[in-house]
């Protein structure tokens, strides 16, 4: 009897060890983990009556702030351009957390960084408040002309400042109020959030950086890159008009009638047999390390500085190398699409694109800045400048021209994918030394005509690059 009560001893000690162990790997060791998972609201939510620092744009609009009221809560957290930021400040709440960098810069805001917390000598000894301060590299001018742009319309634009990864504007919508679930009406809040969770048109969804669409033929200037740097920039498809990359498999085919020729020509008429035979001499595996170098299919995908991960899933490839040189099932979001042709302007250096600029004290001084941050060079600088001229070419005298501005050197494409009825514009300019990059997404479920399609992605983008470019603070090359 003794010694069953003994062995029942030794399994509860084991189990009790083992209970102890995990839960030392779920508080320590994942720590990090689960206190930046998108589902965890809790840490956000207590700091939600607490003094909070404001959130400015580049050009000194302040786009978030804490302001004092009476009640018993005492602060009220605000957002004076309602739906204008609302993915890109998000919103924080007692009831539901927080979003956008509200969530993902909460330790700056609410004072929880240790540079924040110890501003001076005297904050050793007294405790009292500190708060940062955000100053963003968006700009506000350029976030009103992408919402005026894009009015009426459901998808993303974002402009991108090729030489450093700054985001100069960022635009999805559907949008939404943050004001609505910041409020100290908690009743109103529910109602409020459960309205926009159910909306089929899911106004809470940043589109631009964590929605993912069907890249369709804009791939193929990835194509292209991996070709040159392969040595086949002379290599010449004879006309064909449709190729099936296996027995049996969907053909891909060129509406237009039999296209080949060079890079030049099949970027041109948008030759999608003669890039998938292409893609068939140069295989899967040179196309996929051309992929990962630029941001495509990493493990994990491109999303802006300090966003959470485990939010997006990474694209791949598809198998077939005939499909995969046409982007056949291979889905990226507006940022990285952004991101994608930022790098080619910027002579194959990939630079991690963030929205953040500085960490300001109380008094205006800096605390912290988000210097450029170069992540490789995927490309050499001689592919990237031919790549350049290929993408000036497809304005000029390609499928692209609905993007051409006068007096302007433009490079661009312009992209429709069905049945999925979504399309793609982007466009970089000057060419030569690319100091702006503008990328469009349009969800077009009104649209079942391509050239309509296209055209209308095209005009919104034409309309956004112009008006930055007539700008009269706005210099290329920089903000």
């Amino acid at each position: 009897m003794t010694r069953r009560i003994a062995h029942v001893g030794v399994v509860f000690l084991v189990l009790y060890g083992l209970l102890f162990f995990r839960l030392e790997i779920i508080q320590v060791f994942n720590a990090d983990t689960l206190r930046n998972h998108p589902q965890n609201t809790r840490e956000i939510t207590l700091v939600f009556d607490e003094p909070r620092g404001f959130i400015r744009t580049a050009d000194g609009e302040v786009i978030a702030h804490t302001v004092a009221v009476s009640g018993r809560q005492g602060r009220l957290r605000q957002y004076p351009y309602g739906p204008l930021y609302s993915h890109v400040s998000g919103f924080i709440s007692a009831e539901n957390g927080g979003s956008g960098l509200e969530r993902t810069q909460n330790d700056f805001l609410g004072g929880k960084d240790l540079g924040v917390r110890l501003q001076d000598n005297r904050d050793l000894f007294i405790d009292r408040s500190r708060t940062g301060q955000l100053e963003l590299s968006i700009r506000h001018d350029i976030q009103l002309i992408a919402r005026a742009a894009m009015a009426g319309q459901v998808g993303a634009a974002v402009v991108l400042d090729p030489a450093t990864g700054s985001v100069l504007g960022l635009w999805s919508a559907p949008q939404f109020d943050p004001n609505h679930l910041s409020s100290h009406d908690l009743g109103a809040v529910t109602s409020d959030y459960e309205a926009l969770s159910s909306d089929p048109n899911q106004p809470l969804l940043n589109r631009a950086e964590f929605q993912s669409y069907e890249i369709g033929s804009l791939f193929t200037i990835v194509t292209a890159a991996t070709a040159i740097e392969e040595g086949l920039r002379d290599f010449a498809v004879p006309p064909v008009r449709s190729v099936a990359p296996r027995e049996g498999s969907q053909a891909i085919v060129h509406d237009a009638g039999a296209c080949g020729g060079d890079l030049r020509s099949l970027l041109l008429t948008d030759c999608s047999p003669g890039w998938a035979t292409i893609g068939t001499t140069i295989g899967r595996e040179k196309l996929s390390d051309i992929s990962q170098r630029l941001g495509i299919t990493a493990k994990s995908p491109i999303r802006l500085d300090g966003s959470p991960k485990g939010a997006l899933e990474a694209g791949s490839l598809n198998s077939s190398a005939s499909y995969a040189a046409v982007g056949e099932g291979l889905k990226v979001t507006p940022l990285q699409i952004a991101h994608l042709f930022a790098t080619i302007a910027n002579g194959g250096t990939r630079m991690q694109p963030h929205a953040v600029s500085r960490v300001l004290a109380y008094d205006g001084k800096v605390l912290k800045e988000f210097a450029p941050d170069p992540l490789r060079q995927a490309l050499s600088k001689e592919t990237a400048a031919e790549l350049r001229q290929l993408l000036a070419d497809n304005v000029t005298d390609g499928t692209a021209r609905s993007l051409s501005i006068d007096g302007i050197s433009v490079g661009g494409m312009v992209a429709t994918q069905f049945p999925d009825k979504h399309s793609w514009a982007v466009a970089m300019t000057p060419v030569t030394l690319p100091g702006l990059v503008v990328a469009v997404l349009l969800e077009d479920d009104n649209f079942s005509d391509q050239q309509i399609s296209e055209a209308n992605v095209a005009a919104v983008t034409r309309r956004i690059t112009e008006a930055i470019l007539r700008l009269p603070s706005f210099k290329v090359g920089g903000s």
